[in-house]
């Protein structure tokens, strides 16, 4: 097996040696050839993002050398191979690989496949192929969208190739996708008899995504004309969060680009907390705080001052000389990342003979990584662990840099990344329940504190079973223990995992910490699905008497009701409490009014407002 490491290094184009085409450079020839050989293309995978609904509608993939040491740019690994005679070999490779991955990693959505007009051109039946791997691997053809390129008259060769191909992926099910905007004659000959649904429009033309100009430009009257088509479009290009907000200022539902989330080897489950952020503003949305996370990557992370791109080489290396701790230093123009230089790349490529003489006075993107990894942060420490892992193992040396909203703000380490994610799950399962594994005691008290302390409102549900002793002498403790964890999981199913907390207090006592502001809704979706669930825990004749008899502490047999769920809820606003132990007190009488309440349940304290509201109607103070 050859690894990426003892491919050739393409030169074409880089640093101070005259350019060489890269069809004229037999490195990369070579490297390509290696590369299909032992099935080491890379495919990367960009989120969409669905700008109504701020959700993830699918990935587009692209197609990447396994390294450095060849082009990582899809259009020149296909004009390398276009060189070889290798163009039919490369697709094949590329579609199997997207297909397999984004099943292997459960990608969210649809899976977006490019069609090249080299592809076209080199005759490659992409139709086939796609349909012959999608099948093989079961993946359902109705979340497949296959994206055509925009045909000018002096392609004309291959229209027919692409009317044909279009035909029999929409004979099978698959969606397609045009690309370009305005095309004329793709839409008078490849397009004539069936219409795309989708149509992708990347890079925009500089400055038409102007919030004051965007109404009457003409690219937003040609993006309304694709719709008035029924296609939905999609937007690519997007960089920065007012042309984000351009978009949804036109009602464009689909976006991609640098801004709203960078390709990724793995499909990501989440868009950049900065375009989560532009999208939801003024929708309604819910957007899920992230647990401090801000607070904890700006104390995770190093201010290193930037250097510029003009920086000559010799100075950054003095800077790494003269500070030992400096892990890498960040390539910034204009405030926006470029990449990022590690320290051991430089010393390792500076520290060679006659290196200072020939690249001392160059510019330090010589030694640039431009693909860096780039952590907003607004994101929670899960979030950025997956982008880390998902990431090149280069970065676990480099590191990776941090930005608020595209803008730099320093640089993280991964070393610190893991120690902080470490400490975290030594507290966690340190008070831990072990019966359900929810956070304990402490941590309950831990988060009610820290939500008093920063002034923001929330809501406390006590959550208790009624008649649960009982269950476990008529059915066992065995019994009375999955009770338990079915009303953990419940209570789990009904919380927003990213806004609320669920803590476990011991036995059969749960408490909620809700900041979802339809707090009221998931509590009586709660009552629902539990008593739907505990049916199943009982014996038909048990279901039938609504309930069973078993001795007293006294000796006596006596009947108790099934099994139900109480919840006592309590609202809390700013200044209202001063810890947790004032909370606890006003939650545990509220429980108790909910116990006493007929089945499964609800008491909300509203004794400023001067009533209660129950599940069963208001109930006057």
């Amino acid at each position: 097996m050859i690894d990426a490491a003892s491919f050739p290094v393409c030169m074409a184009g880089r640093g101070d040696e005259p350019p060489i085409s890269h069809a004229a450079c037999a490195g990369c020839r070579e490297s390509v050839r290696q590369v299909l050989a032992n099935a080491l293309l890379q495919v990367r995978f960009r989120p969409v993002a669905d700008l109504r609904t701020c959700t993830i509608f699918g990935h587009l993939a692209s197609v990447h050398g396994p390294a450095e040491r060849l082009p990582q740019s899809g259009d020149r690994l296909l004009e390398i191979a276009e060189t070889v005679g290798l163009i039919p070999p490369l697709a094949e490779q590329f579609y199997r690989h997207a297909l397999l991955r984004y099943q292997e990693h459960q990608g969210v959505g649809y899976l977006l496949l490019p069609l090249s007009r080299l592809v076209l051109a080199a005759g490659v039946e992409v139709g086939e192929v796609v349909l012959l791997e999608a099948r093989q691997i079961g993946w359902p053809l109705k979340r497949l969208i296959v994206v055509f390129p925009g045909l000018t008259p002096r392609q004309a060769g291959l229209t027919d190739q692409a009317r044909r191909q279009a035909a029999t992926l929409a004979a099978a099910g698959v969606a397609l996708a045009a690309s370009g905007l305005g095309c004329a004659y793709a839409e008078q000959v490849l397009w004539s008899e069936r219409s795309p649904g989708f149509q992708i429009v990347e890079d925009p033309p500089p400055g038409e995504l102007d919030f004051g100009l965007l109404r009457h430009s003409a690219y937003a009257r040609e993006l309304a004309g694709e719709t008035m088509r029924r296609r939905q479009v999609i937007v690519g290009g997007i960089g920065s969060v007012a042309a984000l907000r351009a978009l949804k200022h036109i009602d464009v539902g689909l976006a991609f680009g640098d801004f709203i989330g960078r390709p990724y080897l793995d499909p990501t489950s989440t868009l950049s907390a900065a375009a989560h952020k532009a999208i939801a503003e003024g929708t309604g949305l819910t957007l899920a705080p992230r647990s401090g996370s801000g607070r904890l990557l700006e104390r995770m992370m190093t201010q290193v001052p930037p250097v510029s791109a003009q920086t000559p080489s010799e100075r950054v290396f003095l800077q790494f000389e003269r500070n030992r701790e400096l892990r890498a230093l960040a390539v910034v123009e204009d405030g926006v990342p470029l990449g990022l230089i590690s320290r051991y790349d430089m010393v390792d490529n500076m520290a060679r003979p006659y290196r200072h003489e020939l690249y001392g006075r160059k510019p330090c993107t010589r030694f640039m990584d431009p693909e860096p990894l780039i952590v907003e942060v607004g994101l929670s420490l899960q979030e950025i662990s997956e982008a880390v892992v998902h990431a090149h193992p280069r970065h676990l040396i480099s590191g990776f840099i941090v930005t608020d909203q595209g803008r730099y703000l320093g640089i993280g380490s991964v070393q610190d990344l893991v120690r902080e994610v470490t400490t975290m799950q030594m507290e966690a399962a340190r008070y831990a329940n072990p019966l359900t594994q929810l956070p304990g005691n402490v941590p309950i008290c831990q988060t009610i504190d820290n939500l008093i302390a920063a002034g923001e409102p929330f809501v406390i549900c006590y959550c208790d079973l009624d008649n649960f002793k009982p269950f476990n002498d008529v059915y066992g403790f065995a019994k009375g223990d999955e009770v338990i964890r079915l009303l953990a999981q419940v209570l789990t199913e009904v919380c927003d995992v990213d806004r609320d907390f669920i803590g476990h207090i011991g036995g059969d006592d749960f408490v909620l910490v809700i900041k979802s502001e339809d707090w009221l809704e998931r509590c009586e979706r709660a009552l629902t699905l539990f008593g739907e669930e505990i049916l199943g825990f009982f014996s038909a004749d048990d279901i039938e008497r609504g309930g069973y008899v078993t001795e007293n502490r006294k000796g006596c047999m006596e009947f108790h009701s099934l099994t139900t769920l109480s919840i006592g809820i309590v609202e809390v606003s700013p200044g209202m409490f001063a810890n947790h132990l004032a909370v606890a007190s006003v939650a545990a009488e509220v429980k108790k009014k909910a116990k006493a309440l007929k089945g499964n349940s609800l008491y909300v304290n509203r004794r400023s407002y001067g009533e209660v509201m129950t599940r069963n109607g208001p109930v006057a103070v």
